[in-house]
């Protein structure tokens, strides 16, 4: 099948894990059309939450992760980092060699996967970061020992409803990946912050500064991905000689900002490096 023919409308897909992440996808991959709720199974932890689960998306929903791999073309494996281990050993014989087993937990290298499975399953360990509840998300992908071109497209079929998909080529920048976009939200509710207290600082409602300030970032953002211009050439734009936004960069510059994000990502990017394979993340 050429990859451009590639689609996800004759795939069950399997979910084990229907938390935050997992909800986030089962909701856009039914709102965007790209697969039928019938074609969706998921599991949870608990009967309760499986009710719960089925009841919100209209999925049928399971506590077996077995009969989830068994039924699944396609498996999405969404729990907590730490309980990866246990449910790999769990599921392992189920699976059969022509699926595709897709790992959103952070810090969990395919090989460290592909060693848990009885069988050679292409194997594509995805990053995304939390802005994917709102259609806005960043997730890269890289594909292990048994994935191709094929399961590699398959994977972003599934993230690109709720943002931007990457492929990387090297697993050992995944750790980079995870300091920096996995964790960028957070950088950026920093930014917004700050900014809100400055506006109150300077006279702002708290609610209009929130509003602004957020707007601000969200129009930057788009700037950068529209336009193709240097963020650089972006703020020159901005900052008319002897003007309002020069002299604030320059006691932005005076103040270290970008020395402390250099430092904050390299910081970051090692803490995911021991972090490994321990289970812990954040």
């Amino acid at each position: 099948m050429s990859i451009k023919n590639i689609n996800l409308n004759n795939k069950n897909i399997g979910i084990i894990g229907v938390g935050t992440i997992g909800g986030t996808l089962v909701e856009t991959l039914i709102k965007n059309g790209v697969v039928s709720r019938e074609r969706i199974i998921g599991s949870t932890a608990h009967e309760d939450s499986a009710r719960e689960v089925s009841q919100k998306y209209g999925i049928n929903t399971t506590t077996d992760n077995k009969s989830v791999v068994r039924k699944a073309e396609i498996v999405v494996l969404a729990v907590e980092p730490q309980m990866i281990g246990k449910v790999l050993e769990e599921v392992s014989g189920s699976f059969g060699a022509n699926q595709l087993l897709i790992s959103v937990a952070a810090g969990i290298a395919t090989e460290f996967i592909q060693s848990k499975i009885d069988v050679e399953v292409p194997v594509v360990r995805s990053m995304p970061n939390t802005a994917i509840t709102v259609n806005e998300g960043c997730t890269v992908l890289i594909g292990g020992d048994f994935a191709g071109e094929e399961e590699l497209e398959l994977a972003k079929l599934i993230f690109e409803p709720v943002g931007l998909v990457e492929v990387l080529s090297e697993e050992n920048l995944m750790d980079a990946i995870t300091g920096f976009s996995g964790s960028g939200p957070a950088y950026g509710y920093l930014i917004i912050e700050s900014l809100i207290e400055a506006g109150v600082r300077v006279g702002l409602p708290r609610d209009r500064a929130t509003k602004l300030a957020a707007q601000s970032l969200l129009g930057a953002a788009k700037m950068v991905l529209k336009t193709d211009e240097h963020p650089a050439q972006l703020k020159d734009m901005v900052t008319t000689p002897a003007g309002v936004t020069v002299d604030a960069i320059m006691k932005l510059e005076e103040g270290g900002v970008r020395v402390a994000f250099f430092k904050a990502i390299e910081e970051a990017t090692e803490k995911s490096r021991k972090l490994k394979l321990d289970g812990k993340d954040g």
